[in-house]
């Protein structure tokens, strides 16, 4: 079966992609034959982050690139994570409104996903996505994130660069996130900037950038952008391949890889653990005999730690 559903990915079947892309986001059986055979084939497209808060122009900007990607031939995936709707646990945005006018190109597929309560701007499943698309051949894909601010680090484990998207308005921006995506961003977009403040937002940026160049491998470069006119894409997207090519030959890129690799392999392996524990205990509710025990006088940590011991003396 596996071998059927590679085939139909590998052949751009956009229903197969759609059924696996579903299947996955919502924690359904998948084969693990599949799974290990779908990384085999997803090796060889280059992942790109854009991240940035909320209002930025992500979707505008990535709109852009996207034609200039399938204008030079290449094709492109999207993968964009939105806040999670609180009844469907469905994406509640739905980014690919607003690049519609692809839907219909074979060259490019786009798939919002929601959050499902991941605080790192990514959904737990972003890169297993990436892996379906990669599959189907597309040559680049473009991780969009929901845009969460300081938190939102998650992206450098996933992506080969990450573009960090900001607004003329952002100099408080600069300071609030310099924990979060500005400490890691591999290229700075200031869009909109045809706004007041577009200059002095890029200095700041310089300038704290300046700062912490003995933390870097190399010192960011920051465009300016109005992505709705498309002033600016063509710089982000010439500097997106140029640094992805002196990351190869650095051999920089590999290295990121082997830590995209490690990530992953700890996602898994917490992901199993967790499923494991709960599916050896009891079901936890209000009404159950152990949660009335959990409950009498002992803390939550305590409870946990209770019954993490237990399943520690079941296996012994």
């Amino acid at each position: 079966m596996s071998k059927t559903v590679i085939k139909s990915l590998q052949e751009n079947d956009v229903k197969a992609i759609s059924r696996l892309m579903s299947a996955v986001e919502n924690d359904s059986q998948t084969d693990e034959t599949l799974i290990e055979e779908l990384y085999s084939h997803s090796l060889n497209s280059v992942r790109i982050g854009i991240t940035g808060p909320p209002g930025a122009g992500k979707s505008t900007l990535i709109d852009k690139l996207i034609e200039l990607f399938r204008n030079n031939e290449k094709t492109v995936g999207v993968v964009s994570v939105d806040p999670t709707s609180p009844f469907s646990g469905g994406a509640l945005l739905g980014d690919r409104i607003r690049m519609n006018q692809h839907a219909l190109d074979s060259g490019v597929y786009l798939r919002s996903m929601g959050s499902r309560g991941m605080t790192g701007g990514l959904a737990r499943k972003s890169h297993l996505m990436g892996d379906i698309l990669s599959c189907t051949g597309k040559e680049i894909i473009i991780f969009e994130t929901i845009g969460v601010g300081q938190a939102e680090t998650e992206i450098i484990k996933n992506a080969d660069i990450t573009v960090v998207v900001l607004v003329p308005e952002a100099g408080d921006e600069v300071q609030f996130m310099k924990a979060g995506p500005i400490e890691v961003g591999d290229l700075f977009v200031v869009n909109k900037s045809d706004r007041e403040g577009a200059g002095r937002a890029a200095e700041l940026l310089s300038d704290y950038l300046k700062d912490s160049v003995e933390s870097r491998e190399f010192t960011p470069e920051i465009i300016l952008t109005t992505a709705s006119s498309g002033e600016g894409v063509a710089e982000v997207y010439d500097k997106s391949l140029n640094l992805i090519l002196q990351l190869q030959k650095s051999g920089t890129l590999e290295k990121r890889r082997e830590k995209q690799y490690l990530n992953r392999v700890r996602g898994a392996v917490r992901d199993e653990l967790v499923q494991r524990f709960w599916n050896s205990q009891p079901e936890l509710d209000f009404d159950s005999e152990i949660f009335l025990q959990l409950a009498n006088g002992r803390s939550p940590y305590s409870a946990a730690r209770y019954l993490i011991n237990s399943l520690k003396l079941n296996h012994d």
